[in-house]
């Protein structure tokens, strides 16, 4: 007899009955049952198969396998019965368990995840950065940004995913920068309004203004004294060097930003105006000029301007040019003409306008579809818009279509931010936003949350090109 069983008393398994002392008939189990709980130094609880001796230091003893035995003989019958009626519960299993590690994800060619990221929305992709350090380097890499930057602008008319969005600068209740979607201005009667937040907007006190956009980055004037490229989508931003122009009395300074296709970069052209004594006697006007690229990141200083006075706005950047009106020397009343600097010859030359009819109009000089933009208001009756389709050639300027007046208030239609792929036309009149619709003749007003009042608006897309080149801090 083994150790596990010198205690007990072995039965066969037969189911026979026997009488107790209070003469109830009971089964050969359970008598056997009490019988070892009686014999037993420590009751066997039947939850737990391994019944242990307190004299024992070993652990108890598992359940022979048929390959294993203490005899060199394999147990025969008997030995199998008696372990199987000592052990009336099944044993109990090893609870450490090996973690089932699941299959490993199949090896994409890289080509293909470039091909599937670059389909992606910006803030999409903003978080995917997160997933890992290949992920990471794979969306900072500089020619996947250009992959999807050349994506975004296919695909920003296709959905709400990559819908562009629209910028306003809202003086109520105080001066702040807000955005939504174009989509969701189109297609729902109220949107919401976020805030763009960084630290150089915080001071409500202070006027900036949207010098412009290019590529998803948004260029904005600070106290014309400086500029900061910033991309919302992103949140990283760059503030380049100070003009270092003195202030003097009745000076202004205007600013355009754009793109220049030959070295891959962006520049910031800033123009300081002043007034200054006339060698002829009186005063006159005088243009400074100088230049920033974005990886020299300093300002140039180059010939002073001589085709006239600037208006005070913003140049307009169109196929690798920036445009502004400018009132020519010795003009009179509301006439200009329209100048273009060449990003890449860094030169200006003068755009030839078309014969735009009448004479009693105002003219507002913007950018529309990527086309350079002229609108003609004229006061209560009608407003025309005017593009050109390719620099150089006036007979490529076309009249698109003419917008109504509904009162003869002097007020006038801005230059038409956006048309969507049904034709209709998205401007700005009385400090808020207006639909048009050509093919109808009709209006709507889209309801902005946070921004009742609007000074001026521009569009931008959602991308990851960065402000700041590799290197700099």
């Amino acid at each position: 007899m083994t150790n596990r069983t010198k205690h007990h008393k072995i039965h066969p398994p037969n189911v026979f009955t026997h009488q107790n002392q209070t003469g109830k008939r009971i089964p050969e189990m359970e008598s056997e049952n009490r019988e070892s709980e009686a014999t037993h130094p420590f009751p066997t609880n039947f939850k737990n198969s391994r019944v242990t001796d307190p004299t024992l230091k070993d652990p108890p003893m598992s359940i022979p396998s048929s390959s294993s035995s203490s005899s060199s003989t394999s147990p025969g019958p008997s030995q199998k019965q008696q372990n199987n009626d000592h052990n009336l519960s099944p044993p109990q299993t090893n609870k450490k368990r090996t973690k089932k590690t699941p299959p490993p994800l199949p090896n994409l060619p890289h080509e293909l995840i470039i091909e599937i990221l670059s389909r992606l929305p910006a803030k999409s992709l903003i978080k995917f950065r997160c997933v890992s350090k290949s992920f990471k380097s794979l969306i900072s890499n500089p020619q996947f940004i250009k992959t999807h930057l050349e994506r975004v602008k296919n695909l920003s008319r296709n959905g709400p995913d990559f819908s562009p969005e629209i910028v306003i600068s809202s003086s109520e209740p105080l001066f702040r920068l807000k955005s939504c979607s174009l989509y969701s201005v189109y297609n729902n009667p109220v949107t919401d309004a976020v805030v763009l937040d960084y630290y150089l907007l915080r001071d409500t006190y202070r006027y900036d203004w949207v010098v412009g956009s290019c590529d998803g980055l948004l260029c904005l004037g600070i106290k014309q004294d400086f500029v900061v490229l910033w991309n919302p989508s992103t949140r990283v931003f760059n503030r380049l060097p100070g003009l270092g122009f003195a202030k003097k009395l009745g000076s202004y300074t205007v600013f355009g930003f754009g793109y220049d296709s030959q070295i891959d970069d962006y520049k910031v052209l800033a123009m300081f105006c002043f007034l200054t004594k006339s060698v002829y006697g009186g005063s006159r006007y005088v243009t400074r000029i100088k230049v920033c690229a974005l990886k020299g990141e300093c300002w140039r200083r180059l010939e002073d301007f001589g085709l006239g006075l600037p208006y005070d706005v913003s140049g307009k950047h169109v196929d690798g040019k920036l445009c502004w009106p400018v009132m020519p020397e010795g003009s009179i009343g509301s006439a200009w003409s329209i100048v273009a600097f060449d990003l890449a010859q860094e030169m200006f030359e003068e755009v030839v306008q078309p014969d735009y009819g009448a004479v009693d109009y105002e003219r507002v000089l913007g950018v529309l579809q990527g086309w350079l933009c002229v609108m003609c208001n004229y006061q209560g009756v009608r407003a025309d818009v005017w593009v050109l389709k390719e620099f150089g050639v006036r007979d490529s300027w076309t009249k698109l279509f003419s917008i109504p007046y509904l009162d003869p208030l002097w007020f006038h239609y801005s230059v038409p931010l956006c048309i969507d792929v049904g034709g209709e036309v998205l401007l700005e009149y009385k400090s808020v936003l207006v639909i048009y619709n050509p093919k109808h003749g009709t209006f709507r007003y889209p309801v902005m949350n946070g921004a009742s009042s609007c000074i001026e608006a521009d569009v931008y897309i959602q991308s990851l090109v960065s402000p700041v080149v590799d290197g700099q801090v």
